[in-house]
């Protein structure tokens, strides 16, 4: 590969198969790094192998962040319903029930206003989520929901390839 510079133009030209020379440049691969999105209303919550066709976070996959978008206020007819946002495999089997969003950040209070972006704080976030594959849930604390709409973003590292000898 050979790069010409142009100083005039304060550009650069490479020539040939073009490979990144990292010490000058980082490599911007997303290849390990996914963004998975839901979006859902207060009478149709995610909830795990309803339809088989659910979004899998692979087993061994590393949380990177969880966040929790809200679109439409979530109203409800008591004062304590709160969000939570975890994982569980296909079955219903738990995962972590509080491991992206848990209740004391997604409070009725923080989801009571439209526009409102919540980081999740859970004990995934940061973490690997272990052995079995896991699929999106969202639970409110007390099941009285009236309205809302809402999005998640989450944020992953996909496991790490075994290294062949």
């Amino acid at each position: 590969m050979g790069l010409e510079q142009n100083a005039k133009r304060l550009t650069v030209t490479s020539y040939g198969p073009r490979k990144t020379i990292t010490k000058i440049s980082g490599v911007n691969d997303n290849n390990w790094r996914r963004i998975a999105t839901w979006t859902f209303n207060y009478d149709d919550l995610p909830a795990p192998g309803t339809y088989n066709l659910q979004h899998v976070i692979p087993a061994g996959s590393s949380i990177i962040s969880a966040k929790l978008r809200i679109i439409t206020a979530f109203t409800s007819t008591s004062t304590t319903t709160d969000l939570t946002i975890n994982l569980q495999q296909a079955d219903g089997t738990v995962i972590d029930n509080s491991g992206l969003v848990s209740a004391t950040d997604a409070t009725q209070t923080t989801i009571g206003t439209a526009g409102n972006v919540i980081t999740g704080t859970g004990t995934l976030v940061g973490k690997t989520i272990g052995a079995a594959n896991g699929e999106l849930v969202v639970a409110p604390t007390v099941a009285d929901l009236l309205t809302g709409r809402a999005e998640v973003v989450v944020e992953y590292f996909l496991p790490a390839p075994v290294q062949q000898s």
